[in-house]
């Protein structure tokens, strides 16, 4: 799906990409979910919701890409430090 505006119905289908490139690296976190404030995207995950981590973005860089290309070039870079950070490590 392409990503047209910061709207809610985007924005949930941004975080269901965001969830399926993790799972494709096998990584999965008990709790997820993607907020925006004043244009700034927040996804959030967490294993322990008082130590919830998450990547923020600039939701007008996106807007036109394909949300799966956008959790791939947000996600992918992280990829070993969301894997250590699941399995109840700390990382830096």
């Amino acid at each position: 799906m392409k990503f047209t505006s910061i709207s809610q119905s985007n924005i949930d289908e941004l975080c269901i990409a965001f969830e399926s490139c993790l799972t494709k690296h096998d990584i999965t976190f008990k709790y997820v979910d993607m907020k925006v404030d004043n244009g700034i995207i927040s996804f959030v995950f967490c294993n322990d919701p008082e130590n919830a981590r998450s990547v923020d973005m600039d939701g007008e860089r996106f807007i036109g890409l394909d949300t799966d290309y956008i959790a791939k070039e947000i996600l992918e870079p992280i990829l070993p430090r969301l894997k250590e950070y699941a399995q109840n490590k700390i990382i830096d």
